[in-house]
């Protein structure tokens, strides 16, 4: 099959979409506007899109950006299927454009709408939108579908540096985030919180480390593979796992998160994953004692990129 995959990519798993369907012997393009770039021409032109973008709400650099799709598509010939992740920040009468260039159109969500709206392109636009909260799913009439495991199955038994490791942007979680590094600190569980922004935050915990800039997809598993346990604080009105859990699937290493949704995967062991009230933070000692508990191989593969597109590009 042709397939071309359009998204913004800040993190790189989108890439690993389009590199494991060239792997399966599919024609295969990525699209990633993460790249592209915009360069005003003056500061007079700088000016003049600010007033465009403020008062009549066009922005150049989003307009170019979807010149920059177009053109690209225009390229090369009709596609099977084209996907697009994370869809809301392109014009809908763009999309339909775009969809002109496949006999299939397809949309994957991976934030909650509450978070990104895209309501408006629910209906119209897309022949079938995939969403990995269920919560959409049942409201928007979406197709559910989780995020992926990307990483090889790795079993590294080796001694790891730290206990806890977690990395986020500050926001609204930041007081959770703060509140166990506290627990654990008093514990004496050792922990590394990660958290990046353009600016310190003065409320940030003073054993968390912060930075402005933001790790390479190998520098965060490097830190994943050197922790027992991955900490998920999900964000609000989200209910749909994030990376982080797949991430830790595929790495053998347990789980404490306050997605209280993950108990009803069929993953989900009390032995692997802690799930925790940010209302009521409890953490239980016991959780740190015990063994990983391997989950069987069947339903490992279910969560896998490979069956992702599988189901993705056949449904």
């Amino acid at each position: 099959m042709r397939i071309a995959v359009i998204s913004f990519d800040y993190w790189g798993y989108d890439e690993k979409i389009t590199t494991e369907l060239l792997n399966q012997g599919h024609e295969a393009i990525h699209v990633k506007l993460s790249d592209f770039t915009y360069r005003y021409k003056n500061k007079t032109e700088k000016i003049i899109n600010f007033i465009s973008k403020t008062f009549l709400g066009k922005n150049v650099k989003k307009i170019k950006a979807e010149e920059f799709i177009l053109s690209t598509l225009k390229s090369s010939s009709k596609f099977d299927y084209i996907l697009v992740i994370n869809p809301e920040r392109i014009s809908k009468k763009t999309h339909l454009k775009i969809k002109k260039f496949s006999n299939k159109y397809i949309a994957y969500l991976y934030d909650s709408l509450k978070r990104h709206n895209a309501k408006n392109l629910l209906y119209g636009v897309f022949d079938k939108i995939y969403s990995f909260d269920k919560k959409d799913v049942k409201e928007y009439q979406l197709a559910f579908l989780p995020n992926y495991i990307h990483l090889p199955k790795n079993r590294n038994n080796t001694k790891s540096k730290r206990c806890v490791f977690s990395i986020s942007s500050i926001d609204e979680r930041l007081e959770t985030y703060n509140t166990i590094a506290q627990k654990l600190s008093d514990l004496q569980i050792s922990f590394k919180f990660l958290f990046f922004d353009k600016k310190l935050n003065a409320n940030l915990h003073p054993e968390a480390i912060f930075t402005t800039e933001k790790l390479s997809q190998d520098d965060i598993m490097k830190e994943i593979s050197d922790s027992d346990i991955i900490l998920d604080i999900v964000r609000e009105n989200q209910i749909g796992l994030s990376f982080r859990i797949f991430d830790a699937l595929a790495l053998g290493k347990k789980i404490i998160t306050t997605n209280k949704d993950i108990k009803n995967y069929d993953f989900y062991i009390p032995q692997n994953i802690l799930i925790i009230d940010k209302n009521n933070i409890v953490i239980d000692t016991h959780f740190f004692k015990t063994e990983y508990q391997q989950i069987p191989d069947t339903i490992y593969e279910k969560y896998t990129l490979r069956n992702w597109i599988k189901t993705i590009f056949n449904g």
